[in-house]
């Protein structure tokens, strides 16, 4: 078969795929394309479906700097944007992270979409986008399959406060040009229960509704829930995510985390991903889980049974990958001052080091056996954005199996105080 022939077959796919889309987005009455910013916010632009097709082609436009912009919509200059007289890019649809949306608009079904940002008519732009964050993880996943033959399986465990409605300030001040800011007093917000503790279940049931409520929307999205329970701060709660392959792992907690926001607003509650609203409580993280595993023979790549510990070379170089860059992943993986605030405490990292199944380290080796052998990267906070954590903890590691790097003996921990909280 000549290469024609191929490029054929290939477009032939993909027209295919285009035509599903259509169909299934023609079943709802609107759709919501989704989209993350540099800073790991969830943006969004609202279409009919009368307009599947012109979406499918990669035909919907969006503000080309709407990615740079700060948290709170500070406009960057960015040279090539500004070059191009701010021109808008396009959003092409990644059609396998379309889903129903039936927790919001009153009932009325939505499909909500994942979107990468592009402008075909503009190579500065396009050589802008691609470093957007999307495509710097999907690159770092196909290279980690064809240089390495290893895939990638794992999930987020997002740790959230819930608040009174009507008490949680959801935005910050903007600083002016000079760099000052103009103070103001803030509201101290009021978590939705009292008392925090942890699987008590009086308060579990308290949420009950609102949870049953998640995982009921979630199922219907494609996105599986391991548990939910509530946590040893006021209003904390957790819902950690069923392990999955690739970049579906973030965008099944980019999709969940919005989706909480938003179904918790219907429970009367405020929800904050926020690691440390409360000065004097207990800090959110988002533990990230991860393990390889060989993408011929299926088998798990960071398991070795003729080794002591059970952990394999490849596991070891990839956790000398992680402790070598792990300083400069806390800024990725914990990107706000407040997110400072979770470290050093109880149960938090507080130092470069590693060991199996322990909480007071930052990489944690859980190696049960072949099934259950992984790493859990204790760094990133409630505040971080999945994308950006999984190409950090991708790039990290690979690197370690670049250079073969090993990883300093485990066990090395900080000095451990219980007076504070994680």
């Amino acid at each position: 078969m000549d290469s024609n022939s191929n490029n054929k077959d290939e477009t032939l796919k993909k027209d295919d795929v285009k035509e599903r889309f259509i169909e299934e987005v023609g079943k709802f009455d609107y759709i919501r394309l989704s989209f993350p910013d540099l800073n790991g916010i969830h943006l969004s632009k609202l279409l009919s479906t009368r307009f599947a097709r012109k979406i499918a082609n990669g035909e919907s436009e969006v503000y080309s700097g709407a990615i740079t912009g700060g948290p709170r919509g500070e406009v960057f200059d960015v040279p090539e944007i500004i070059k191009r007289k701010h021109v808008n890019s396009k959003l092409k649809p990644d059609f396998s992270t379309l889903h129903p949306c039936y927790w919001i608009s009153n009932g009325k079904a939505q499909h909500s979409h994942n979107n990468n940002t592009d402008n075909d008519d503009n190579p500065r732009i396009r050589k802008y986008s691609i470093c957007a964050v999307l495509f710097a993880v999907k690159k770092l996943i196909d290279e980690l399959q064809t240089k390495y033959n290893l895939r990638l399986f794992s999930a987020f465990e997002p740790e959230f406060r819930a608040f009174q409605k009507g008490t949680f300030e959801t935005t910050c001040l903007k600083p002016t040009k000079t760099g000052e800011t103009n103070m103001r007093s803030f509201k101290i917000p009021v978590p939705y229960t009292k008392f925090g503790d942890i699987y008590r279940t009086s308060l579990l049931s308290v949420y009950g509704d609102f949870f049953i409520d998640i995982d009921h929307n979630m199922k219907l999205a494609n996105i599986d829930i391991q548990d939910y329970s509530n946590e040893d701060g006021e209003g904390q709660l957790e819902s950690p995510l069923v392990p999955s392959w690739g970049l579906s792992a973030a965008d099944n907690y980019f999709i969940l985390k919005q989706a909480i926001k938003e179904i918790g607003e219907k429970h009367n509650m405020e929800i904050s991903f926020m690691t440390k609203p409360l000065l004097n409580a207990s800090s959110s993280g988002c533990h990230y889980n991860h393990s390889l595993w060989y993408a011929d023979t299926g088998r798990n790549a960071f398991y070795d049974n003729a080794d002591p510990d059970g952990l394999s070379v490849t596991a070891r170089h990839w956790i000398g990958g992680l402790i070598e860059h792990l300083p400069a992943m806390l800024a990725i993986c914990s990107p706000t001052i407040n997110c400072y605030r979770r470290l050093n405490k109880f149960f938090a990292p507080g130092a470069v080091n590693w060991d199996f199944r322990d909480r007071f380290v930052a990489i944690r080796v859980k190696n049960f056996d072949e099934k259950n052998t992984y790493i859990e990267n204790r760094i990133p906070s409630s505040a971080s954005c999945p994308y950006h954590v999984l190409a950090a903890t991708l790039a990290a590691g690979m690197d370690g199996l670049d250079r073969q790097l090993e990883p300093p003996p485990p066990g090395q921990k900080p000095s451990e105080s219980k007076n504070g909280n994680h």
